[in-house]
């Protein structure tokens, strides 16, 4: 609020301190603030509508109480009464009733479209509140979904009085305020053109386009700046409504379109008529023939008689190109986000960014979903928004949604903060989502046992599949959805088990699937560009035709140096509005070698690449690493000695969370090469293939023998939680040895094979825990003290080392004897800029007894580089 604002609102609290109080600010709009007050007298909640100080000064003190005068005698069910006006030392204010419901503006954010006889019958109750005020010579001007209000579900139209004075005072006077009237949205062409007489019909096409909108999920024309969505109505047609929603009734349709039509005189004589031809079928509502010059620009050229016609249209052009001159485009910027502790979470790295390009979401390296304003200098955490994965906007930017985990449940969360709402409880995958403007959450599933494309309404209801991989042409797995212009078709990534992944477009209503280019994530822009990260972290764009899902020409380099994690995922977000946003390619790791007194030394100084997880072999000679490559997570083995570096596995999108056996003769991982995660075995000097270990329905996160092979523990996923389980050597069950309704994770068992550690949130913290092993069911000790993970134990058995909430390694001393008992715990080293995994150990232990870390090269910290007005930039670089 303005300074010259707040002193307006303060003396107004004291001009009418004795009849009402002003308590708090409901809204605020371009003309006017709203605040609840108290009616002293009548003792009564009412709403008082204070105008702006400059445009009170443009309309003036007895304008504006003369036309206030003559819209308080407005008297209909439909339309919102008057009960007091004034002006209060020079403040001009009008009280209304307290309406304690939504707007039309609210109910469409949430629900996107109304049902159809929902939206007749507002339809009919406006026009009824327009008819009557127009047959007494009162135009509104400005009627849309924000000046219609609900009342016990009844409509109430807003606003009469202001937009009469506004009208009244002049434009030239009103361009000194820099305001308008009407929004572009619903504004009629003669009202854009600037045409000082306005009569009932533009009030129609007003309610034409609130129609249209209530009907389709947005106004007939849309743009980036109000320049574009006038040029827009005056020259261009709504699209039809029953392509984009089949079942608005034939007749419908019409009505709305000749509600809409440019030429008032092809409208309807009132705006009764239009209802009528709204609810009833046959009646005359028959839209006037399409192409041509828009009816607007025919009426200005025959305005004037034989003899003026040339200087009428010369008039004509030159308001119309002034109208429609393209605004000077924005410079391009750039600049970078730090990001606090190198915060985005490795493995759930999408960041989003809101439609309008102000708001970024993501996620810390504790599941915390974070938002952060472009305006502003730190994140803040979303409340409730815990065990975050790869979030997304809604349409309206309101709402954030997220994923739990693969699987887990889909959730929503309004972003101003609010509760979370459960969409999809134990069957979503934190593979990226989609918020379609028609009202529907994009979300990868399974079906039959295949990854598959799923949508869902925002209440949980209507649940479908809407695609599934076809193995036979070695598709895997599906995500990264992004919504094409109509919600009718869906751009996805499609991961294969082996080669390059490739971007496609699915049908929504079909299923059907078209492959366009290779890729790893897509976006499609207003500009008609299509914008594709590839493996090597360069953002290629091409010219895209959405409705013929065809490129227009080859796809040029745009940009360089984005960093590709596994599982396809590129931290790159891209906003309607051209705002681009990435994180920099910064994951050139090295393996540290930690003693116990802190001291670091780099395993191979020579040795730098993406790597993620490294664990010594019990002899020490070998490595096993997890590197990311091109979007998958590949295992490879590295001989210390001579630097020697092999690829084990690289199928799927992931091949990683590496254990030896204590022979060290092969390797446990987990890999999603069938589709899901499962165990594997690989013979570390290659000398045999990958083979399955064992199958479970419900997949598994993670894996490790337990000491002497005798055990395997895991880690299996649900959706509400994930749960520890293990299997005996020469069985095929897997039986829970820890399985509640909190996380289990990072399970250990001891050297001696008589405990097992593990985390668990059962507390809404993470902490680390022991119990017996493989009776887990005869004890639970509580190892940490606020909040820790990643569990590990020492070769002897005789400490249980962690990590703790502030990131350091605490190592818990264990008692000889029968009993589990901690006589003491110290702090090992400072670890805390190494890299870490909430949900599993990110560091190991060595035979020698060291640790090994993963940590960046020097010098490289995670940013976020954001840049501004990108469409400007990729127009030139892509024409």
């Amino acid at each position: 609020m303005s300074a010259e604002t707040t002193d307006a609102i303060e003396r107004l609290r004291l001009a009418l301190i004795d009849r009402y109080r002003l308590e708090q600010e409901l809204g605020a709009g371009g003309m006017a603030t709203v605040w609840l007050a108290h009616d002293l007298k009548h003792e009564r909640r009412v709403a008082i509508k204070v105008l702006r100080p400059d445009l009170a000064a443009v309309i003036g003190a007895e304008r504006f109480l003369a036309e206030i005068r003559t819209t308080a005698n407005l008297q209909h069910p439909h339309i919102l009464p008057l009960f007091d006006s004034g002006v209060a030392d020079g403040v001009l204010y009008y009280v209304m009733p307290l309406v304690e419901g939504e707007n039309l503006r609210d109910r469409l954010a949430r629900d996107k479209q109304l049902p159809i006889a929902e939206a007749v019958r507002l339809i009919a109750e406006v026009a009824s509140a327009l008819d009557y005020a127009h047959r007494r010579g009162i135009i509104h001007r400005d009627i849309k979904p924000e000046n219609i209000l609900f009342h016990d579900g009844s409509a109430l139209v807003a606003d009469f009085g202001i937009a009469l004075a506004v009208s009244n005072a002049g434009s030239s006077r009103m361009t000194e305020t820099g305001l308008s009237l009407g929004t572009p949205h619903y504004m009629s062409p003669e009202q854009a053109m600037g045409e000082r007489e306005i009569g009932p019909r533009s009030d129609i096409y007003a309610l034409g386009a609130v129609a249209y909108e209530m009907l389709c999920g947005e106004p007939p024309f849309t743009g980036h700046t109000a320049q574009a969505i006038v040029a827009r109505v005056l020259t261009e047609q709504p699209r039809s409504l029953r392509t984009q929603r089949h079942t608005v009734p034939e007749h419908m349709e019409a009505a709305v379109e000749r509600a809409l039509e440019k030429l008032p005189a092809d409208r309807f004589a009132s705006a009764t008529d239009f209802a009528r031809a709204v609810a009833q079928p046959g009646a005359d509502a028959a839209p006037r023939p399409r192409g041509g010059v828009p009816s607007i620009v025919r009426r200005r050229t025959t305005l004037i008689a034989a003899g003026g016609w040339a200087v009428a249209a010369l008039l004509g052009i030159a308001l119309a190109a002034l109208l429609l001159r393209p605004e000077r485009p924005l410079p391009v910027s750039r600049f970078s986000v730090d990001l606090e502790d190198n915060m985005i979470r490795s493995s759930t790295d999408v960041p989003a960014i809101s439609p309008d390009g102000s708001k970024f979401l993501y996620v810390d390296n504790e599941g915390n979903l974070l938002i952060r304003q472009r305006d502003r200098i730190s994140t803040v955490p979303i409340p409730g928004a815990k065990d975050a994965w790869t979030p997304f906007f809604s349409p309206d930017g309101k709402t954030a949604g997220f994923f739990t985990g693969f699987p887990g449940a889909l959730r929503t969360v309004p972003v101003a903060g609010g509760p979370v709402s459960t969409v999809v409880s134990d069957s979503a995958y934190g593979n990226g989502g989609a918020w379609s403007k028609d009202g529907w959450l994009y979300y990868v599933g399974t079906h039959e046992g295949r990854s598959a494309m799923m949508r869902v309404r925002p209440n949980g209801s209507d649940s479908r599949l809407v695609a599934v991989t076809d193995p036979e042409r070695d598709e895997l797995v599906l995500f990264g959805p992004h919504m094409l212009p109509g919600d009718e078709h869906l751009l996805v990534t499609v991961m294969r088990r082996r080669g390059a992944p490739d971007i496609a477009a699915i049908d929504v209503e079909s299923g059907e699937l078209r492959t366009l280019m290779n890729g790893l994530r897509a976006f499609y822009l207003p500009s008609g560009h299509l914008v594709v990260t590839r493996g090597d972290g360069t953002l290629t764009a091409v010219r895209f035709d959405p409705r013929s899902l065809e490129l227009r020409g080859q796809p040029r380099v745009v940009a360089e140096g984005i960093r590709v994690g596994a599982q396809g995922r590129a931290p790159i977000s891209v906003s309607p509005d051209g705002t681009l946003l990435y994180e920099e390619f910064s994951t050139t790791n090295r393996v540290l070698r930690v003693t116990r007194d802190g001291s670091a030394a780099p395993v191979d100084a020579t040795w730098q690449a993406a790597i993620v997880y490294a664990v010594p072999s019990p002899d020490g000679r070998f490595m096993a690493v997890v590197i990311e490559r091109e979007g998958r997570a590949e295992l490879w083995v590295r001989n210390v000695a001579d630097g020697t570096t092999d690829r084990l596995s690289a199928e799927g999108t992931y091949s990683y969370r590496p254990t030896w056996t204590s022979d060290g003769r092969s390797i446990h991982f987990v890999s999603d090469r069938s589709g899901k995660g499962l165990v594997y075995r690989i013979a570390a000097d290659r000398s045999t293939p990958a083979e399955l270990l064992y199958d479970f329905p419900r997949g598994v996160d993670e894996a490790a023998p337990s000491s002497g092979g005798e055990w395997s523990i895991v880690r299996v996923g649900s959706g509400s939680g994930r749960d520890i389980y293990g299997r005996r050597a020469g069985t095929s069950e897997l039986v829970p040895l820890i399985a509640t309704a909190a996380e289990e994770f990072a399970p250990a068992a001891s050297p001696d094979g008589r405990w097992i550690a593990y985390g668990s949130d059962e507390t809404g913290v993470s902490e680390v825990y022991v119990r017996p092993f493989p009776g887990t069911d005869g004890g639970r000790w509580k190892v940490s003290l606020d909040g820790a993970t990643e569990p590990a134990w020492s070769n002897d058995g005789r400490e249980l080392c962690y990590r703790s909430a502030s990131g350091d390694l605490i190592a818990a001393e264990i008692a000889p004897g029968p009993e589990f008992r901690i006589p003491a715990r110290r702090h090992l080293s400072g670890v805390r800029d190494y890299r870490s995994d909430t949900r599993h150990r990110n560091y190991a232990v060595g035979p020698d007894g060291a640790f090994y870390f993963i940590a960046p090269v020097p010098g490289v910290r995670s940013k976020l580089i954001v840049v501004q007005n990108w469409l400007e930039e990729l127009k030139t670089l892509v024409p």
